[in-house]
């Protein structure tokens, strides 16, 4: 049999197949790492040598002092053996740092510089040499070390940190150019004679100061730019200038408008000034080396963590796919033969002889039959009980089960539309006979109420042709608890609930109604508090709205005689299942303590009390000069 890389298994070929890829990936990853390392490696000279920097930039300084110092000791110009001997040991100090600092094979060819210095020195304490000799030997030692720099500076990879390194250049180039202008033109105001060359010398020196001057400033960072300006100015930088413009013009010593002293004094603090400025540029040399060598530190790390992650997700991922793949493809092909039971009429194409294509043959039978029970069972569903449910064999169960579900629900459904028609000829003839109980319900409620209205428009009529006035008081209450009562059935015939009553809006109502019975003025205010939704029946509401009737009408009658203003506040609310609690007071003058516990004739022993026990309930009153105060506890009494 001829060998395909298809027919292999699953985990086999996906295997493979991420292998290629994940290699191809970790040697790039390597690659890059390895490219990481030697940045970082180049970064970590670029910062050795940047430190270096700062005991280069020292040494330099420290030889154009005693250089300078050499000179003056010459020309005899009042500089002793021991100022010198202690420039010498400073200059020697940073040699020495500079040695230390720099351990490497350029550290040493750099002291090579240095090995006529000891023998130069002596001849000067000996008087034994002339001040241009010695200028020559100091600006070669100087050459060596700006020689240094300058390679230091075209290895700097980054061009933040080039830019600096070629500021800083600039800076030391002015500098040692200005020294070389301070000796010759010191020796010229003693009176030693300059040659042509002298001359020619100090006006090349002159121009590579201005220049390179000018290029640092161009070159040189803000921050150091700003030092430089802020440091670098004043008077005496002012007429050094204004010194060495007119040297540059008159081109002879003589011209100049200045002694030997004053000349040192400014040369000197130009010197000091600028060697500052060179400590700020050195400073941020070293910062902006630190940082890239940070960058270039966590650029390794995270080369470093992609190579790790990458390799550690990699094998994960294939460990996980992998159990994944296995796990799926037997679940599905065990399934697959479970349910493939019936006559296979279609097929998958199977292009492998590996799990998969076994997958594909399991599914072949699966679909096939699944399509056809799929297709019987949505026409089932769409109410087409007559469709043809295809089973395929005794162990079909899902055809047998279809076809038997194809037959319950044509039977129910035919059960179920007998039914339907029974139960909505029932539910019409229900609501009719619930529309006509309602329309004479309310035509009940609103004959009450009418009636009721005639009964006390009879009171009305015949209470006003009574001249008694006790009669005449008589016919009012009588007239105003019919009409609390006519108010009841109103509510009830206008409401939508015909059994209960809206306990809030009748209470509104009837007091609206007594306001105008009993002709009250409107400073006459109340206020209610009445459980949210709170609605009695009609066999307990009548009881309740004529004690209601009866104790507002007293309060209107009697507690504000003889007051422009009255206040009268009701509450009712639920205190326990079907038990409420009414309490009702005004700031009137108050019930005597006679009419509150009379003989049954009053008040307090009459109507009120009777209602309350109709309605099993209990009474109590408290009166005072601050007003009166009723408490009534009943039940319910239902239909």
């Amino acid at each position: 049999m001829k060998w395909r890389f298809a027919d292999l298994p699953v985990r086999t070929k996906f295997l493979v197949t991420l292998a290629i890829p994940v290699s191809g990936m970790v040697l790039l990853i390597g690659k890059q790492m390895m490219s990481s390392l030697d940045r970082r490696d180049v970064y970590l000279y670029i910062s050795g040598q940047a430190r270096s920097i700062e005991l280069l930039s020292n040494v330099i300084h420290e030889l154009q002092k005693e250089y300078a110092l050499c000179t003056n000791y010459l020309a005899g110009r009042g500089v002793k053996e021991p100022r010198l001997g202690l420039q010498f040991v400073r200059t020697d100090e940073a040699i020495a740092a500079l040695a230390k600092g720099t351990e490497t094979e350029e550290g040493a060819k750099r002291q090579n510089a240095f090995n006529g210095l000891g023998v130069l020195r002596q001849r000067v304490m000996d008087r034994r040499t002339l001040s241009g000799q010695v200028g020559q030997s100091y600006r070669a030692m100087t050459t060596v070390l700006l020689d240094d720099l300058t390679i230091t500076a075209k290895l700097a990879l980054d061009p933040v940190t080039k830019d600096r390194l070629y500021a800083h250049m600039n800076l030391l180039h002015a500098k040692e150019a200005m020294s070389i202008v301070r000796s010759k033109v010191g020796r010229g105001l003693v009176g030693e004679p300059l040659l042509n060359t002298d001359m020619a010398s100090i006006s090349l020196q002159l121009a590579n100061y201005e220049s390179n001057l000018a290029l640092f400033e161009r070159d040189a960072p803000e921050e150091v730019l700003a030092e430089y300006r802020r440091i670098y100015t004043g008077d005496t930088i002012g007429f050094l200038r204004t010194v060495t413009g007119l040297l540059s013009e008159k081109r002879d010593v003589a011209a100049l408008p200045i002694d030997s002293e004053r000349w040192w004094e400014l040369s000197s603090a130009a010197m000091d000034k600028l060697k500052q400025v060179e400590d700020r540029s050195v400073q941020g040399i070293i910062a902006a080396t630190e940082v890239n060598l940070g960058d270039a530190e966590s650029r390794l790390y995270l080369v470093l963590f992609a190579l790790v992650g990458t390799v550690t997700a990699v094998t994960v991922m294939a460990i996980v796919i992998m159990r994944g793949i296995r796990r799926t493809v037997n679940e599905v092909s065990n399934a697959a033969h479970a349910l493939a039971q019936g006559d296979v009429s279609g097929r998958v194409v199977v292009r492998t002889n590996d799990e998969i294509g076994e997958m594909a043959d399991s599914f072949n039978g699966m679909i096939d039959n699944v399509r056809s029970l799929a297709s019987s069972a949505e026409a089932i569903g769409r109410g087409n009980y007559d469709t043809t449910v295809p089973v395929r064999g005794d162990k079909d169960v899902l055809g047998h089960s279809l076809a038997r579900m194809k037959e319950n629900l044509k039977a129910a459904r035919i059960r179920d539309m007998e039914q339907n028609r029974a139960l909505q000829a029932e539910k019409e003839k229900l609501q009719q006979a619930n529309e006509r109980i309602n329309t004479l319900i309310k035509e009940i409620h609103h004959r009450v109420k009418n009636n009721l209205q005639v009964v006390a428009s009879l009171l009305r009529l015949q209470g006003a042709g009574i001249d008694d006035p006790r009669l005449q008081h008589a016919f009012e209450q009588s007239q105003s608890r019919v009409t609390s009562m006519a108010l009841i059935h109103e509510k009830l015939y206008k409401g939508d609930d015909l059994a209960r009553l809206d306990v809030a809006r009748y209470l509104d109502e009837l007091f609206t109604e007594l306001v105008q019975v009993n002709d009250v003025r409107d400073t006459i205010t109340y206020t209610t508090d009445i459980g949210e939704g709170l609605s009695l029946d009609l066999n307990t509401m009548v009881p309740v709205g004529l004690i209601m009737n009866e104790l507002i009408t007293n309060s209107f009658k009697h507690a504000f005689k003889g007051r422009a203003h009255g206040h009268i506040t009701l509450s009712l609310q639920s205190a326990e299942p079907n038990t409420y609690d009414l309490r009702y007071s005004d700031d009137g003058i108050g019930i005597s303590e006679g009419r509150i516990h009379g003989d049954g004739s009053t008040l307090g022993t009459g109507l009120v009390e009777s209602l309350t026990e109709q309605l099993n309930g209990f009474v109590t009153v408290d009166s005072g000069a601050s007003g009166t105060n009723y408490h009534i506890r009943f039940t319910a009494r239902g239909v």
